[in-house]
């Protein structure tokens, strides 16, 4: 069964030659002076391993602090001949109503999400 390797947020990200993923402005925290605030572009970029030709159904979700689903994206594809592929999704205009802890979460459908986290936080003054 594939398996979700990692997952990364950033400013930018974009298939380059052979097969790379060019990942721009890597984060792990925002800041905002109140919420709600709206982030106007990002990209979540993954790596997804399995068999070669294996069909892969997938959902990301980005979840707030409180638990609360902020977008959700749902995918299906087969793996190319080496098993393993680089993805990315834009994400524009992502509104984050909560100061905390977020999470990126790929399930594909084994019961065992990967997840990967960034943080909002509040600019005092």
């Amino acid at each position: 069964m594939a398996d979700c390797d990692w997952i990364i947020l950033c400013d930018y990200a974009f298939p380059a030659q052979h097969g790379k993923l060019c990942l721009i402005g890597i984060f792990d925290t925002l800041f905002a002076k109140q919420v709600p605030v709206t982030h106007p572009r990002s990209a979540i970029g993954f790596s997804i391993i399995g068999e070669p030709g294996e069909h892969v159904a997938s959902k990301l979700e980005i979840i707030s602090p409180t638990g609360e689903v902020l977008s959700k994206a749902e995918m299906a594809f087969d793996l190319p001949d080496q098993g393993s592929a680089f993805i990315h999704i834009d994400v524009y205009g992502l509104t984050l109503k909560d100061f905390g802890r977020h999470a990126l979460q790929m399930d594909l459908g084994d019961g065992h999400p990967k997840s990967a986290w960034f943080t909002l936080r509040k600019i005092e003054g």
